[in-house]
This record gives structure tokens, C-alpha cells and sequence, in this order.
């Protein structure tokens, strides 16, 4: 029933003090905005450029990410609490694990080059760390649920969770000659076969 989710839109993540109307667009203009600019030239980008393709001024950018730093950490914090919010809210906890993994490689293929921008970036380890420990957190239990209901097998490590989105990420990025339309679908089809139980195999296609 996931294998159709692949590459959905991502809705808006929410926060605990919601900004005013005006003021989440902006910061959410900013964020897109500094997707594409970092991906386009880097992460030493001059911030300037981001506010101009995010259409507002210095002064509303600086007031909302006053660093680099934290104009690129935002954007992790925002992937981040979505997934936190998908993994809490799906109807059946036993299916979070898998519907917070899909959406982790939605997240990949929407910032395909940001975030190659940013795994080549050696400053950037600590916080690498960081996200990936908060990642695993949000997966924790939605795996214990799966297991339990025997969705997953039973020897999945929380840890193979970064294997998993590494492998998907890899169908996601990897264009060319030689290279099926539907290389993405079918990998998700061979990562949810792998990872699902032995007696509920089903054909790829």
C-alpha cells in the first residue's frame, strides 16, 4: 500500500508557536529560496542571494536566520519535525516506520542538491551527527510497533534505517543511460520486500 507514496508533495511541517501568516511565508520563501541557491552554488553562497530569490529584504532575513548556520540547520529542523509529525500521526502505528522512511526519501528527492551540497561539506560533521541521532529517535518506536506487528522483520536494527534512505537516496539521485524510468518505484519495491517479513513476499511489480 506505500509503494504509490514515492515522491508525494510534502506538506508544510508545524510548530509548537505557529508563526503570523505573513511571517511563515516569508520564512518558508527563505528556506525554498536557500535550497536552490546552495544547491546551485554552494554552501558559501552569499546570503544576499538568498533573500533575493526569496523576495524579501536583508532586514527579514536577518531576523529569521541571523547565521548561515542557522539558515541551514532550518531546513534539517524542518524536514526533521515533519517527519516527527508523519511518524506520530499515522492511523496505525505499526505502519509509521514505513510511511516516515518513504517520506525521508520524498525529502531526498525535493532537496536532491542541497543535500549533496551539504554531505560533501567537512564543517558540517557534528551536525550530521546530530540529524542522524535525531532521526533515529523519531524511528525508534514506530520500529518496535512494526516488528511487534509483524510488519518488519524481526532483526531490523534501528541503525539499517540510515542504510535503507542511503540505498533509496542512491535510486532518487542517480539519472542517466541505461537507467529505468521507474528505477525509484522499483526500488522502493525491492527495499520493502527485503525489509518486510519472509512469508509476505510479493512480485516487484
Amino acid at each position: 500500500m506505500w509503494r504509490g507514496r514515492i515522491l508525494a508533495v510534502v506538506a508544510t511541517p508545524m510548530r509548537d508557536k505557529p508563526l503570523r501568516a505573513d511571517a511563515r511565508r516569508n520564512r518558508d520563501a527563505m528556506l525554498a529560496a536557500a535550497r536552490r541557491v546552495f544547491a546551485r552554488e554552494g554552501l558559501d553562497a552569499p546570503l544576499d542571494a538568498v533573500a533575493r530569490e526569496a523576495g524579501v529584504g536583508r532586514a527579514t532575513q536577518y531576523r529569521h536566520f541571523p547565521t548561515r548556520d542557522s539558515l541551514v540547520r532550518a531546513i534539517f529542523d524542518d524536514n526533521l519535525d515533519e517527519l516527527a509529525r508523519i511518524a506520530s500521526e499515522t492511523p496505525d502505528p505499526a505502519d509509521a516506520y514505513i510511511s516516515t522512511l518513504l517520506a525521508t526519501v520524498e525529502m531526498l528527492a525535493r532537496d536532491r542538491g542541497f543535500v549533496d551540497v551539504f554531505n560533501h561539506r567537512d564543517s558540517a560533521n557534528a551536525v550530521k551527527e546530530d540529524i542522524a541521532r535525531r532521526f533515529l529517535a523519531i524511528l525508534a518506536q514506530p520500529l518496535t510497533a512494526a516488528q511487534a506487528a509483524g510488519r518488519v522483520r524481526a532483526d531490523l536494527k534501528l541503525e539499517d534505517a540510515i542504510l535503507l534512505v542511503d540505498m533509496l537516496g542512491a535510486a532518487v539521485g542517480l539519472t542517466g543511460p541505461g537507467r529505468a524510468e521507474n528505477r525509484t518505484s522499483r526500488a522502493v519495491a525491492l527495499v520493502l520486500d527485503a525489509i518486510g517479513p519472509p512469508d509476505a513476499r510479493r512480485p516487484l511489480d
